[in-house]
This record gives C-alpha cells, structure tokens and sequence, in this order.
C-alpha cells in the first residue's frame, strides 16, 4: 500500500516539478532498519513564498 502511494505521490509532484524527498519512517526503512509507522512524511523544495501555488495545484 505504502509503495503505491509513494509511486502516485512522486508522479504527481514530479508532473509539478516540485522537488521532494521522503524523510521519516518510510525513509529508514529503505536502509533496513524496521519501525512501526503508519503515515507517510514528505518534504517539498519550495520556499514559503510558492505556498499558495503549491496548494493550488498550478504548474
């Protein structure tokens, strides 16, 4: 489940051309080390100043 919302999240944001990365649990399991977790963090590389443009959705 988790892969393929990482695989639609990663399309979407690549369409956008937002940088992105996985941090947090999801990211740590990816170098073997086990941990219990149920969401997923990602961390956009955008400044606050394309906020709204980044919610909006907009190219």
């Amino acid at each position: 489940m988790f892969e393929l919302i990482l695989a639609s999240a990663a399309r979407c944001l690549a369409a956008r051309a937002i940088p992105c990365r996985v941090i947090g649990g999801q990211a740590v399991l990816v170098y073997g080390e086990p941990r219990l977790t149920r969401d997923i963090d990602i961390t956009l590389g955008v400044s606050t100043e394309r906020l709204d443009w980044i919610l909006k959705g907009k190219r």
